[in-house]
């Protein structure tokens, strides 16, 4: 008998029990297949860009916590280079719709990030010595 992973990662003998890629129990009925969504109607548009992927990642995140989709776009060389995506900047893009929502909620973010850096704090929001 076959098993299979909910999230898609893939099929398994019966012995396993666990997914391998994403650590979810496995079960004896394939995923449903997902239908892909409607392309948007209105422009999808620039919102910001962010100092790496991490930072982007959080950044979408908290976007998308609020409803607002994100779509993240790596730059520098391209896939292929000798380098990880990870450290190049990252940029974010919106529909169009959202982008005043977006703006305000990056900019709360960057706000929150700055008056926590004039607090003084350490990491653990221990003042350092």
């Amino acid at each position: 008998m076959v098993r299979y992973c909910p999230a898609g990662d893939g099929e398994f003998e019966d012995w396993v029990v666990r997914c391998p890629e994403c650590g979810r129990k496995l079960v004896n009925r394939p995923p449903a297949k997902e239908t892909p969504a409607p392309h948007p109607a209105e422009p999808i548009v620039y919102l910001a860009t962010v100092a790496n992927e991490p930072l982007a990642q959080m950044w979408a995140q908290i976007l998308e916590d609020e409803g607002i989709h994100v779509m993240l776009k790596p730059l520098g060389p391209g896939y292929g280079a000798w380098a990880s995506a990870a450290t190049f900047e990252h940029e974010l893009y919106v529909l169009q719709s959202q982008l005043g929502r977006a703006q305000e909620i990056i900019r709360e973010v960057e706000a929150d990030d700055a008056n926590a850096g004039e607090a003084g704090d350490g990491p653990d929001g221990i003042e350092p010595e």
